[in-house]
């Protein structure tokens, strides 16, 4: 009787846990939308009232290094969601060789991030040179910083996929570090079809 009710705690503990994890990452999300949403509603209605698109006389962004953003951060997610299918599996080789690539996957995001904001200073966009580039630039660093916390998350990742056992704790982190990563992931495409694309 005594075992039973220990571990019917244990697993009102951990579901408890669980859940009040779930809710935190919700209200993380939750407030990471707001702050993406209000640069949308500006960018969209800076967009509808300006006369000519794009403004200021420019040509069009090249859509080569966003593009190439894309796809690093598109294929990101699918490696990313190929280590959870090996998390549920408890394949640790698995785990460890998705992890790896995923992280390697995301650092050549910011890399080529970084030459996207070197091709616009080519073309003479600096954050100063006006409302678009400055909207740009604003997207991008912000959406930038975010990435390296989710990189930095996905370091927390490492010590678990080296066990053969998992923890209610551990099993949180693995699923609120994919939430993560995936609304980035989400944000981007967002991004790159209503500033670069359209």
């Amino acid at each position: 009787m005594t075992t039973l009710r220990a571990e019917n705690h244990i697993s009102y503990s951990g579901e408890g846990e669980k859940l009040a994890s779930s809710i935190a990452m919700i209200v993380i999300l939750v407030s990471f939308s707001m702050l993406f949403a209000s640069l949308f509603l500006a960018y969209f209605y800076y967009r509808i009232t300006e006369p000519v698109w794009p403004p200021m006389g420019m040509e069009n962004l090249n859509l080569f290094y966003p593009s190439i953003s894309t796809g690093i951060i598109v294929l990101s997610s699918m490696t990313l969601f190929g280590f959870d299918l090996a998390f549920k599996k408890g394949n640790q080789i698995h785990m460890k060789a998705w992890l790896a690539v995923t992280i390697l996957l995301g650092a050549s995001f910011l890399g080529s991030q970084m030459y996207l904001w070197e091709g616009l200073k080519n073309i003479g966009l600096y954050a100063s040179s006006g409302i678009f580039p400055s909207i740009v630039y604003s997207f991008t660093w912000i959406h930038v910083a975010h990435i390296v916390a989710a990189i930095l998350s996905l370091f927390w990742l490492i010590p678990i996929s080296s066990k053969t056992s998992m923890t209610f704790k551990e099993e949180n982190v693995v699923l609120n570090v994919s939430k993560f990563w995936h609304f980035l992931s989400i944000i981007w495409l967002i991004i790159y079809f209503s500033i670069f694309v359209f």
